[in-house]
């Protein structure tokens, strides 16, 4: 199993308590690039993909760069979240690992800033390339290189506690969990490798250092014996 195993249980509710605070901090966590990493992420879903699951939606920020001339529904563990999304689309809530969708039902599913926190990530790649016929994503990476990977460790550690203590007071020990994020995920070549057991990766890169990766890609035929529990 890949993906934040026992430790979703820190990790998971804190998205119920920062619908107030998420895109402020996202902003400053990005140093102003957040939306215009989404806006990266939408250009690569293609214009013929028009039943879109924006996979963990939160309040709606990705779900506003999918909406033209599309169906798009927005799927989030959140109650709160969902609630925070004032966007006139379908919502529902569940889990990555076990999406309540019918098989096909999406041409595309869609995360932006959400697949880093998978309690599974090849559950979840499972569950998304069942219900989709493509995946593109934009999250939280590890850089490959050593001292790349420390200076990401120690600003989301370090720093970022630091940002919450003053653009978000009230959820310090939240963003703190995101340690716990780095800590499970992958290295991005490594992940990089790992989707290709799912998807027919046509786009593959990162941003800032690393600590961002982004990807689109193809559902494509799984052998057999492959199972992740």
């Amino acid at each position: 199993m890949t993906g934040l195993g026992d430790s979703w249980r820190k990790v998971y509710p804190v998205y119920d308590k920062l619908a107030d605070v998420y895109e402020r901090m996202n902003l400053a966590m990005t140093w102003g690039n957040v939306d215009r990493w989404r806006r990266q992420l939408a250009s690569l879903v293609p214009p013929n993909a028009v039943r879109v699951l924006d996979a963990g939606c939160g309040p709606g920020n990705m779900t506003r760069h999918l909406i033209n001339g599309r169906y798009v529904v927005g799927l989030d563990y959140s109650a709160d979240m969902l609630k925070a999304n004032k966007l006139d689309v379908d919502k529902v809530q569940g889990v990555f690992e076990a999406l309540p969708f019918r098989d096909n039902a999406f041409d595309a599913a869609v995360l932006a800033y959400s697949l880093h926190a998978a309690r599974d990530l090849g559950r979840a790649l499972d569950e998304l390339t069942r219900v989709a016929r493509s995946v593109a994503a934009v999250s939280m990476g590890k850089p490959d290189g050593r001292m790349a990977r420390l200076l990401v460790r120690l600003y989301v550690s370090r720093f970022v506690p630091l940002l919450a203590r003053l653009l978000a007071p009230r959820h310090v020990e939240e963003y703190k969990a995101l340690k716990e994020i780095f800590k499970a995920a992958l290295p991005n070549e490594d992940l990089r490798r790992y989707l290709g057991e799912w998807l027919d990766l046509k786009y593959f890169g990162t941003r800032g250092l690393g600590a961002i990766y982004m990807f689109y890609g193809v559902r494509r035929a799984r052998p057999l014996n492959i199972v992740h529990k």
